[in-house]
């Protein structure tokens, strides 16, 4: 291939991801668009699945909805042990700072939409060593339904799997000082704990634990220590709103009563499963007895 095409050929595929992104927003230029309404949500909330009485839950809210109504909430009420306590709140924080600013749930999306596709480029890169080939790699995933999805939804899973990239290359990327690569280390570990499941921020740290056994990393203990102090803290820091009027006891409570939660949402799994959630994104509901099947895309963006 002459150099000149060659040359071309990461400027086309720039174009093409910028093309994607564009067409998305535009198709969906409504989602974007609609004011929110506090009123509407919190009507339907207090109406919902979640309604303290059994003889109030008439309706469903989406999840989409329900992080917006309880991002809006937590930054006008400071109550976050009243709305959606299973999660934590940084993700629905920033959502609440999209509406506040915006006055609409889904813009801020976009930000993390775009900074999600350059990580990703950047983690490509590292994996592929070629600039066209990691281009096509991202541009193929701007197609992806699970994404177009995200983008145009105000969900968590775009920050979360942005903070989670970030730490990756971090790790990966060499600091003249050993101290400031282990702070944002903490920093984004901290991050990934306070966006949807703390217990993802537990998996990620015993990978980092494996990840420096097998490096023989200098300093391991010291480095390790820090680093889940650092987590911690900026994890306990989004609680700031419930500190002022709590104590550790009701803190640990919470979590508790957050972890209850999930486990009463989650099927009795026949030996096995677990390969087919893995594997083709194959998952048992707890409403009924049935599987759902998902693109298996899915599964892939959750693990990144």
């Amino acid at each position: 291939m002459p150099k000149q095409i060659k040359k071309l050929i990461p400027f086309l595929l720039l174009f093409l991801i910028a093309f994607s992104f564009t067409k998305t927003v535009k198709k969906n230029l409504n989602q974007y668009q609609q004011p929110f309404n506090q009123q509407q949500l919190s009507d339907l909330y207090n109406q919902s699945q979640f309604a303290p009485k059994p003889e109030d839950r008439r309706l469903v809210i989406d999840d989409h909805d329900l992080y917006a109504y309880s991002g809006w909430h937590y930054l006008n009420t400071g109550k976050l042990e009243t709305v959606n306590i299973e999660h934590p709140p940084l993700g629905k924080y920033l959502i609440g700072l999209s509406i506040i600013i915006f006055n609409q749930q889904n813009i801020g999306q976009l930000f993390w939409g775009g900074l999600f596709l350059i990580l990703f480029y950047f983690l490509s890169e590292k994996s592929l060593k070629n600039n066209s080939l990691s281009l096509l790699v991202v541009f193929f995933f701007s197609l992806e339904k699970i994404f177009t999805y995200q983008l145009t939804h105000s969900l968590l899973d775009l920050p979360l799997a942005v903070f989670l990239l970030s730490l990756f290359l971090i790790t990966k990327a060499r600091f003249k000082n050993k101290n400031i690569k282990t702070f944002f280390q903490g920093i984004f570990l901290g991050l990934i704990a306070g966006t949807k499941y703390p217990t993802l921020a537990g998996v990620v740290f015993l990978t980092l634990v494996i990840y420096f056994l097998l490096k023989k990393e200098d300093y391991f203990l010291s480095k390790i220590t820090k680093i889940s102090l650092i987590g911690l803290i900026v994890f306990l820091s989004f609680y700031y709103p419930f500190f002022k009027t709590n104590n550790l006891a009701s803190f640990i409570d919470l979590q508790i009563k957050a972890l209850k939660i999930h486990l009463s949402h989650l099927p009795e799994y026949p030996k096995g499963q677990v390969v087919k959630v893995l594997l083709f994104n194959r998952w048992l509901t707890w409403w009924e007895i049935k599987n759902i099947l998902l693109l298996t895309s899915g599964t892939i963006f959750g693990l990144c």
